[in-house]
């Protein structure tokens, strides 16, 4: 008897099996596609054939099939999709995109977090049991996927911070009990390290070099970015910024203020309140270079009589790309360290620091009104300076009142 093809069989049952009952093909209520799946192991493994006609869905289901085999007698992981790796990742993407949204976290961040993990992570993590992910599965992605394309070890470092997080917003929903602990060869950030930063003859360089930059862009689609960006790293390098905290900044949480140099002579300053960022929400009072690029952006923006309370971001562009174009073109990229230090956006916050260190301000005023630690000016930007920049015998005399002996 020559069988039943399978258009008639599916009038007579809703589930049809196939290989004696190995392989099911399904259709589910209010759906064209036929589904397929099989058990193994006590997990049910199906997927969609992408079929809505009958006869062609049996056989993707049976091409299917085979081949889902041999991936999993290659060793491929098998579990309910409630407990895998990638479901977690779903759940700690949507927590950080609520934290995005309640200023907790910097959507910049969010945004890049959710590329590591879906263009990167999931494609190897993803299938695995949360459970089975541990320090021997990342040292098999390390060997099989990380060093053989010689990322750099920021990359890893942020590929194994993207398993991190996924961990720690399980364990925070209450959704794991106990956390892998993973490791890392690269040095741990509590290491004191040198920050980049530009010299002042350095810095001058670099305003003239993104002032040039805006002639040399004046006929192109790019020109109010280059005007933005010359006015971001004045705004930046006067008031001690983080890249996330100058990008929430709006012109509602800035404010003129004055203020008497040693000179006598009375420079205007900005007071910035609502600095969102890495740690929470602060403030900070300028230098006096911050003031005259403000006020171009609120020219230029045409808020010249309503900046007060508008609630627009200072800043419109995301300055990274062009800023390295600038760096390079006009050789600051790198610094002069043995081995060479690369400078981004971040030193533009680290020439603020090094800048008032060097005119003799106390470590505690600047760690308060830059929203960081005492320890981490003096590990990562006092200990590094060169003595011969630094104003140590004037501040002293200023400190102690004594005269030359």
């Amino acid at each position: 008897m020559s069988p039943i093809p399978a258009s008639q069989a599916a009038t007579a049952h809703s589930k049809i099996q196939l290989l004696d009952g190995k392989l099911h093909v399904f259709r589910r209520p209010a759906t064209k596609f036929w589904w397929c799946g099989f058990h193994r192991n006590g997990v049910y493994i199906r997927t969609s054939t992408k079929c809505s006609e009958l006869d062609a869905a049996v056989e993707a289901a049976k091409a299917w099939y085979f081949r889902k085999q041999g991936e999993l007698e290659a060793g491929a992981p098998i579990a309910p999709r409630h407990t895998t790796f990638a479901h977690y990742a779903k759940l700690a993407l949507l927590d950080y995109e609520r934290l995005a949204e309640m200023g907790q976290r910097s959507p910049h961040y969010v945004q890049g977090l959710k590329e590591i993990l879906n263009n990167q992570l999931l494609e190897f993590f993803g299938p695995y049991p949360i459970t089975s992910v541990n320090q021997s599965l990342w040292h098999r992605y390390l060997q099989q996927h990380l060093l053989p394309r010689k990322v750099s070890a920021a990359t890893i470092h942020a590929y194994l911070n993207g398993v991190r997080i996924v961990f720690r917003r399980a364990k925070l929903r209450g959704e794991l009990e106990n956390t892998p602990i993973f490791l890392s060869e690269h040095k741990p950030s509590a290491k004191a390290t040198p920050r980049t930063w530009f010299q002042p003859e350095q810095y001058v360089q670099l305003y003239r070099a993104t002032r040039k930059n805006i002639s040399l862009l004046k006929d192109t689609r790019w020109h109010t970015a280059a005007m933005e960006l010359h006015d971001y790293v004045l705004f930046v390098a006067n008031s001690g910024l983080r890249v996330g905290e100058a990008r929430n900044v709006r012109f509602c949480d800035v404010k003129f203020d004055k203020e008497r140099t040693q000179t006598g002579k009375t420079l205007p300053i900005l007071i910035i309140q609502n600095i969102k960022g890495k740690r929470g929400t602060g403030a900070c009072k300028t230098f006096y270079g911050a003031a005259r690029p403000f006020q171009r952006i609120i020219e230029r923006r045409g808020l010249k009589d309503k900046w007060q309370s508008s609630e627009e971001k200072i800043f419109e562009h995301y300055h990274r790309d062009m800023f390295n174009t600038v760096l390079n073109r006009c050789g600051l990229k790198q610094t002069t360290d043995r081995p060479p230090l690369r400078r981004d956006l971040m030193s533009l916050r680290h020439t603020y620091i090094c800048f008032r260190l060097m005119a003799g301000a106390g470590i505690w005023d600047i760690a308060a009104n830059c929203r960081t630690s005492v320890a981490m000016i003096e590990n990562h930007y006092a200990r590094w300076l060169n003595p011969l920049l630094a104003n140590i015998n004037t501040a002293s005399l200023k400190r102690f009142g004594t005269e030359e002996a």
